[in-house]
């Protein structure tokens, strides 16, 4: 039986140190200034402060110690994706970093992993996950492409693969298939010539692509995983991911309010400082009781992923959590640029940059509407087994 999880334990050493040492990077490697690039249609994705978030450890938090990693528990990954959240960094670290990490937990035995997990610890080799085809279904064993075993024994892989995160700041596609009427994953070469990526700029400055595969050449090296536990293994991949952008949501939503509230003490119309306007402080309370409840529920669905991952009851909390948290962040972020008035959209007020990056981590692996139906299913509302 795994302990209880309290999010954040002060009498947890290891937790308060993590929180603050990611704090005081933040504060002096990542800069606000930078998404201004957004306006010029430029990704921001910064390959350096990638490496430097590998040499801090986070790209290999959840990485076992065997592999060379930290082996920390999900508590610790949440504690950087809600202070990612704060500082709205766009860099991905749930899509190239806890995914292939917990994936590689389950079937390091591959060789194919070694450049992905050395990537990991030192930032030199990036991978992101290529398993979604249906915009509407996050089944991750709803798979149409397949790879064709040869005579010769070469492979060929065939598909599209859309909502591929950050696909041009990766160096490989892990990339799910049918192999034999089984489940597959692949390592396969994001520069491949026979790899055609259609991407699109996030509204923070990230990007999503179309992956298409035209006969796609493989070797048995480039396997990564075979069999049904690759289906289960996703799905458990994908929790806690939910879980993690949950908490990364949070922080957006925290740190928006601050940003406003701090405005409304300094700016000052027809003499007064329009925190004082009866209007903005109901606004504001209800901002922050949605904060609260957003909170409450990661919180809830820390424990129970902590007691019984996988389970009905985990995956019902997780749900919650997204749903809340998606939403106090876009309110959060839509009252900060309403409160700023038309400042609030221009390039100079960071304001707007936590709003677009809620937009975009709400839709995440689901929105909140989404999410909210996940939940009638996991909590069996419909009269359903779970």
């Amino acid at each position: 039986m795994r302990r209880d999880v309290t999010y954040l334990d002060a009498q947890d050493e290891t937790q308060i140190l993590l929180r603050d040492a990611v704090q005081d990077f933040l504060s002096q490697e990542h800069r606000l200034e930078r998404l201004q690039q957004l306006y010029h249609g430029k990704s921001v994705l910064d390959r350096r402060l990638w490496a430097a978030m590998a040499e801090q450890g986070w790209l290999a938090l959840r990485l076992p110690e065997a592999l060379g990693g930290s082996a920390l528990e999900p508590v610790h990954a949440a504690i950087v994706a809600e202070q990612l959240g704060r500082h709205a960094v766009p860099e991905p670290l749930l899509s190239c970093a806890i995914l292939p990490a917990l994936l590689a937990s389950r079937f390091s035995e591959a060789a194919g992993w070694l450049p992905l997990t050395q990537g990991l610890l030192d930032g030199s080799h990036v991978s992101t996950l290529a398993w979604q085809e249906d915009a509407r279904s996050l089944d991750p064993s709803c798979v149409t492409t397949k790879v064709e075993r040869r005579s010769d024994g070469a492979y060929m892989l065939s598909g599209q693969k859309i909502g591929v995160a950050c696909g041009s700041f990766a160096d490989s596609l892990l990339v799910t298939a049918l192999l034999d009427g089984g489940l597959s994953l692949w390592r396969v070469a994001r520069e491949d010539q026979r790899v055609s990526l259609v991407e699109s700029l996030t509204s923070d400055g990230a990007s999503v692509a179309v992956a298409s595969f035209d006969d796609v050449p493989l070797t048995h090296e480039s396997l990564l995983a075979q069999g049904p536990a690759v289906s289960a293994a996703l799905s458990a991949a994908l929790d806690e991911a939910l879980l993690l952008a949950a908490w990364q949501l949070v922080g957006l939503a925290s740190a928006a309010l601050e940003i406003t509230l701090e405005y409304l003490r300094t700016r000052v119309q027809f003499g007064q400082r329009i925190g004082s306007f009866q209007a903005m402080q109901h606004l504001s309370v209800d901002v922050k009781l949605q904060q609260a409840l957003a909170r409450a529920a990661c919180q809830s669905a820390l424990r129970r992923h902590a007691q019984a991952p996988e389970s009905a009851a985990a995956r019902a909390a997780i749900a919650t959590a997204k749903a809340r948290a998606s939403d106090a962040a876009l309110l959060a972020g839509r009252f900060g640029v309403q409160a700023h008035g038309a400042i609030g959209f221009a390039a100079e007020a960071s304001i707007g940059c936590y709003l677009k990056a809620a937009l975009r981590w709400a839709a995440f692996l689901g929105n909140g509407s989404h999410h909210r139906r996940q939940y009638a299913l996991h909590a069996d509302l419909h009269g359903t087994s779970s």
